[in-house]
């Protein structure tokens, strides 16, 4: 072999290594790239699952806000119906009373025409009694003759 041969084949050698020294820096930057890739892939599902954890709780804060405030509006309705209640009671209880006073009287009133009307009738017999005792007076029995002198 000659000198131009030893060259070319030392080139050609040379080569190669060239050639696998370049491809394993390659693969060293593709693995890394993977490495890198995979790393931000883990740090983003943290990161969604830190998200998702923020937000379960926000939702269960707010639940637990809007229920508070449910509780508390209910609470309020309630305690105005039991006034609006407690008010319609004290106006019927009042009609009730006015109902019974009113009755009351009227019963009293029907007493005393009642007792006015019998008071009537009773000096209505006794002018009858006295009518029918003048005109038995008055009036011969039958039988019994007057005396025409």
């Amino acid at each position: 072999m000659g000198a131009e041969e030893t060259l070319t084949v030392s080139d050609e050698t040379q080569a190669d290594a060239d050639d696998n020294g370049i491809g394993a820096r390659v693969n060293a930057v593709f693995l890394a790239a993977e490495k890198a890739a995979q790393h931000m892939l883990e740090m983003a599902r943290e990161e969604g699952e830190d998200i998702r954890r923020q937000a379960r709780a926000d939702a269960d804060s707010l639940t637990r806000q809007l229920r508070l405030e449910a509780e508390r509006e209910v609470e309020r309705i309630l305690a105005d119906a039991r006034v609006q209640a407690e008010a319609i009671k004290a106006t019927a209880q009042a009609e009730a009373d006015k109902v019974e006073d009113d009755a009351r009287i009227r019963r009293a009133r029907f007493r005393e025409e009642m007792r006015l009307i019998e008071e009537r009738i009773a000096w209505a017999h006794q002018g009858l009694d006295e009518v029918r005792a003048r005109l038995g007076d008055a009036v011969p029995e039958p039988g019994l003759e007057l005396d025409p002198s």
